[in-house]
């Protein structure tokens, strides 16, 4: 009796060992809830554009797509080889298809039967949509990545290959980031249900090995040496569309006022570059602008005062401008800082006083060669709008609130990190090579 109970109590013991070394080598599988994923994003040195990298099809192939933050949705090259199994084109009559805004059905087809959901795919209205399996890594208590998680019926836009001209080297298409329900991260929130939540922090450095990093799902976001940008950020309203003779889509903010060195911009305050509330129009962010765009209006007293400051309080020495600058400086005369070049710092004031966007020197002076620096802002002509672009975006933590369409930025990022401090790990490395 005492042996038949000793042996039962060490077959027990042996069952819940192997349970507990099953349990610590399990994996999580597509159907698993992460905290958030996190995508890789580089610099592309020719083009200035900023890529992701996910992986797509059946089998899985690693594909890159530059990164339009206003984009409605991921389209892809389908022309060039695209194949795989688990890939099925949209109907029209589904409910997919009634996602997305450009989608049309066009004319029944004779006889009846299956009709392709069609519309406006990037350059062309002959686009037809489309689903697939996407694998994105998942992201762990904010500080590193974990086990790729699979999102079945992933929906997408097949492109033609002619499309890929003007993007960078290697890439496959683009990735939509915008405030739209098919968008990237729109489709994962709701297929891995994660708060409808995203952030964005992009590199400063076109090397291959600085690599920044967007986070769907919420933070905290952590980088080495264990600095949590979650923390500190500032809250602005955004808006997702403007309704006008330019009907876009987009993020939208208010700027109430710009100023330089503790001296405002004097702007002529006329219905061209204002609205009825004193803000300034259209203002947008983008990923595909490489520098802030201004218009005219804005843009010349906006150099003047920068180039007065600097002489004045920094004692820079201005020199011939530098395509596509209208500012430029003698770099032997300008300081580095921990934040980048000593010089005046550019405060964008937005929907009150105490929502104040900073850009200091890494973010608004920009290298041209060893002796000349450039302002990286340019002048988009009387009839552009403020775009702040993605120079002034680089190692600055944006996080988009889709929910409460609430915009947080951490404006220039401390010395001790970066965005390319975050840990990716190897299963985001993987994904770029």
């Amino acid at each position: 009796m005492a042996s038949s109970s000793s042996f039962l109590m060490i077959t027990t013991a042996l069952v819940v060992v192997l349970i507990s070394v099953s349990l610590s080598n399990a994996q999580p599988t597509s159907s698993s809830r992460p905290q958030g994923v996190v995508l890789p994003v580089t610099k592309d040195a020719s083009t200035l554009q900023y890529l992701t990298y996910m992986k797509q099809k059946t089998p899985l192939v690693s594909q890159s797509l530059v990164i339009n933050l206003a984009g409605e949705f991921q389209w892809v090259d389908c022309e060039n080889g695209y194949v795989s199994s688990s890939n099925r084109t949209l109907s029209c009559s589904g409910k997919e298809c009634g996602w997305i805004s450009g989608a049309s059905c066009g004319r029944p087809p004779r006889p009846p039967g299956f009709q392709p959901c069609r519309g406006f795919v990037y350059l062309s209205n002959q686009g037809v949509f489309a689903s697939d399996t996407l694998s994105v890594p998942s992201f762990v208590n904010g500080s590193v990545t974990g086990p790729n998680v699979a999102v079945k019926d992933f929906v997408f836009g097949c492109g033609s290959t002619s499309f890929l001209q003007g993007l960078a080297k290697g890439v496959k298409g683009i990735a939509g980031f915008g405030p739209f329900q098919v968008s990237v991260p729109s489709q994962l929130s709701l297929a891995l249900r994660i708060p409808r939540v995203f952030a964005m922090c992009l590199p400063s450095s076109t090397e291959s090995s600085s690599k920044g990093a967007i986070f769907v799902g919420g933070g905290s976001y952590k980088m080495r040496p264990g600095v949590d940008l979650s923390t500190p950020l500032t809250y602005t309203p955004f808006y997702t569309s403007l309704v006008g003779p330019n009907f876009t889509s987009g993020y939208y903010i208010q700027v109430k006022s710009i100023n330089i060195g503790g001296k405002k911009v004097p702007m002529v305050s006329d219905n061209t570059t204002f609205d009825s509330l004193g803000f300034m129009k259209l203002t947008s962010i983008s990923t595909l602008n490489p520098y802030t765009v201004l218009p005219s209006s804005v843009y010349k007293p906006f150099i003047s005062t920068f180039i007065e400051k600097a002489k004045t309080n920094y004692n820079i020495s201005s020199v011939a401008p530098v395509v596509p600058f209208g500012a430029c400086f003698d770099s032997s005369g300008i300081f580095l800082t921990h934040t980048g070049a000593l010089e005046p710092v550019i405060n964008f004031v937005l929907h009150t006083e105490k929502a104040v966007w900073t850009i200091a020197g890494s973010n608004s002076m920009v290298k041209v060669n060893d002796k000349v620096s450039c302002l990286g802002f340019v002048d988009g002509g009387e009839l552009a709008n403020l775009v702040i672009g993605g120079h002034q975006l680089e190692d600055n933590l944006l996080e988009f609130n889709l929910a409460k369409k609430s915009l947080g930025f951490s404006s220039t990022l401390p010395r001790q990190t970066a965005c390319s401090l975050f840990n990716l790990g190897e299963n985001s490395l993987a994904a770029t090579s």
